[in-house]
């Protein structure tokens, strides 16, 4: 295997372990009681940061390490762990949110787009059927 193929698989390598260090700590720390996951996780982060800086100051780098391939392999691992991230997590919101959007959409066929509060709301103050003034919310005033 070439150098540069080797780089760029260490630099995807090194994305890896610091994101499956961080799910260790986080997937044992979920069921702790108490808040316990974030201190647990920042302490974490300082770790591998300080860890990886010595690793780079006090280890000499192989002789067939490249590292503009190894910068490629870090941020192509970067990105596409970002975007796996990113769907993930808005999976998990919309099956969250499901049952709340379901709800709205089904009073919103029983009783008609215009009749519930929310969409009154929404309307300008004054426009027909909407009331000139809620006492509920604080009025805005556009600064400028």
């Amino acid at each position: 295997m070439s150098g540069a193929a080797l780089s760029a698989l260490a630099g995807a390598g090194l994305i890896a372990a610091s994101h499956l260090i961080t799910l260790l700590v986080a997937r044992a720390t979920a069921a702790a009681s108490g808040p316990v996951a974030a201190p647990a996780l920042a302490l974490s982060y300082v770790v591998k940061v300080f860890v990886l800086g010595w690793v780079l100051l006090t280890v000499p780098a192989p002789p067939w390490l490249s590292p503009g391939w190894l910068a490629g392999g870090l941020l192509g691992a970067l990105a596409v762990s970002l975007v796996l991230a990113g769907r993930t997590s808005a999976r998990r919101t919309r099956a969250a949110l499901g049952p709340v959007l379901r709800a709205r959409q089904e009073d919103r066929q029983r009783h008609g787009p215009g009749d519930l509060q929310g969409d009154l709301d929404d309307e300008p103050a004054g426009a027909a059927g909407a009331p000139a003034h809620d006492d509920r919310r604080p009025e805005r005033h556009e600064h400028g």
